[in-house]
């Protein structure tokens, strides 16, 4: 048995017996203005884990939803025609080196643009094997070269921790970047806003949610 087919029957494990996989739900305010510039009539979330964060979006009916993770039962086939946008949220650092290249080219046949956020520092927890839980830890410059060997140019974009690395696949104007400052302004006012009346955090679990496409 691979190690990476280990890794997904361990994942799919945790996924079975507590919540796990909800922390993407935290980008929605720093990835969002992106997303609306972009304006994707379909988005998937790859590697989605137990995340409510395509839901999050708020996009509108027009924009169909798609969930992919091979951990989850629910959600372990891709759809069959490529998004205008993935998503990738701490997940990569989770898939052994020796495995990357084939999940990173499934990614770029699987969408036209895509949003990749990556953990560059150790995990808080190890696998049962006693190995770090993030199996790939490596510095944001060398994804950066390795996420162009396969999507082309990347462009950096901001987070909300200096421990990620974050980058998407598709260039920006000058125009899109001061429409993206007044996008994240109010995004941040919008959330501090529900943080002062304790609105701030959702239910993120949706393990028993079948998946299911939202089109118009």
């Amino acid at each position: 048995m691979s190690e990476s087919t280990d890794l997904i029957d361990y994942y799919r494990e945790t996924h079975a017996r507590r919540v796990y996989g909800t922390s993407s739900v935290k980008y929605v305010r720093y990835l969002r203005p992106w997303i609306r510039l972009l304006a994707p009539r379909s988005i998937l979330d790859y590697g989605c884990g137990q995340s409510l964060f395509i839901d999050m979006l708020n996009l509108g009916p027009a924009v169909a939803l798609h969930r992919y993770d091979p951990a989850i039962p629910a959600f372990a086939t891709l759809p069959p025609e490529p998004a205008d946008l993935l998503v990738n949220i701490d997940v990569l650092e989770h898939i052994p080196e020796v495995s990357l290249d084939p999940v990173l080219n499934e990614m770029r046949t699987a969408a036209r643009n895509a949003i990749l956020v990556i953990d560059t520092v150790p995990a808080k927890h190890t696998l049962p094997d006693g190995r770090n839980a993030h199996v790939n830890v490596k510095s944001p410059e060398w994804w950066r070269q390795k996420l162009t060997s396969v999507f082309g140019p990347v462009e950096p974009i901001q987070t909300r921790r200096k421990t990620r690395a974050a980058f998407k696949t598709w260039p920006t104007t000058p125009a899109e970047q001061r429409a993206y400052r007044r996008m994240r302004l109010a995004e941040d006012a919008a959330y501090y806003a529900r943080r002062l009346v304790g609105r701030h955090k959702s239910s993120w679990k949706v393990s028993s949610v079948k998946p299911r496409t939202t089109s118009s």
